[in-house]
């Protein structure tokens, strides 16, 4: 009986310590969101974003990859080395008009101002009529200025546009006085504004921004979460910059934007919001300017090119 008692005992023993032993932790895989950038204002929530730690705190692994040039970021963006840029409606247009699936998830809140040159005589729009204005065509630029223009009865074909695609070049050229006007984002605006530039109109007095930030519909339908989370912390971000004055952020933004140290006090940042979709009239009217310039081939509603569901 002793014999079976410990036999019984030890077989107890075995059992429990079978149960007790914990299972192997099984290896979660964190998908990683690559992000388009810009040296521009509209991405700055994003650049604070990663800086604050907000990703961290949604749990979301992001990579922001720096561009120069649109065109260098959109190359990326289609041979699928990323998965959301900071754009506009235009460009995602064009890259549904291509083929390559992508869509709007919010707008930004990147300000565009027409301006004439110190030294031009110009200071009002109304006398833009045959001057030489600098831009670059066949993009949010263009568009804007016509927009800007016609806001005042003004045809865009009474103005000579002059391309000039490089954001340096046309502020040099416009600070030269080789342009009468330009039309220039932050902080080069802020910058010939600070050096003798009239502000003649701007998209946040008009209130008709064609920025956004898009996704491609791959990582929509791949990653939504992670997506998802990206705004939660690019929400934070917002809130973080709506309440903490700009002298504890502005020289590490500068720096890690690649902006020159002399925009530090006249760079003029956005009043950001929230995200938020882009407004039904002005996707519609992109595509109305599109189609009418011959530009796209495709009709496109508001649906096909703006997904409003991350937000929700």
């Amino acid at each position: 009986m002793l014999v079976l008692l410990c036999s019984l005992t030890m077989a107890g023993c075995s059992k429990n310590q079978e149960k007790s032993t914990p299972e192997p932790k099984k290896t979660v895989v964190q998908k990683t969101i690559t992000i388009g950038v810009m040296p521009d204002v509209e991405s700055i929530p994003f650049i604070i974003a990663e800086k604050n730690g907000y990703f961290d705190k949604e749990g979301v692994k992001v990579k922001l990859v720096p561009f120069k040039s649109a065109k260098d970021r959109d190359s990326a963006l289609q041979s699928g080395e990323l998965d959301g840029v900071i754009s506009d409606v235009l460009a995602v247009a064009f890259a549904n008009d291509g083929g390559f699936k992508i869509k709007i998830t919010s707008k930004n809140e990147g300000n565009l101002e027409l301006m004439a040159g110190k030294n031009s005589g110009i200071n009002s729009i109304y006398s833009l009529k045959g001057k030489n204005v600098g831009m670059s065509t066949n993009t949010i630029m263009e568009y804007t200025a016509d927009k800007m223009l016609e806001a005042v009865k003004i045809e865009p074909a009474q103005v000579n546009k002059i391309a000039i695609p490089p954001l340096p070049t046309r502020y040099e050229m416009l600070q030269g006085g080789k342009i009468d006007a330009a039309i220039l984002p932050e902080p080069l605006a802020g910058l010939a504004v600070k050096n003798g530039a009239t502000v003649l109109s701007s998209t946040d007095q008009m209130g008709n921004k064609a920025g956004a930030i898009a996704f491609t519909v791959k990582s929509l339908q791949e990653k939504r979460a992670e997506i998802k989370a990206i705004y939660r912390a690019y929400n934070d971000a917002v809130d973080y910059l709506y309440k903490e004055s700009p002298d504890k952020y502005i020289d590490f933004l500068i720096e890690k934007q690649g902006f020159p140290m002399e925009v530090r006090d006249s760079i003029k940042l956005p009043q950001y919001s929230h995200a938020e979709l882009p407004e039904k009239e002005i996707v519609d009217d992109v595509v109305k300017w599109l189609t009418a310039k011959h530009l796209i081939k495709g009709s496109y509603t508001y649906e096909d090119l703006v997904d409003g569901s991350v937000l929700r």
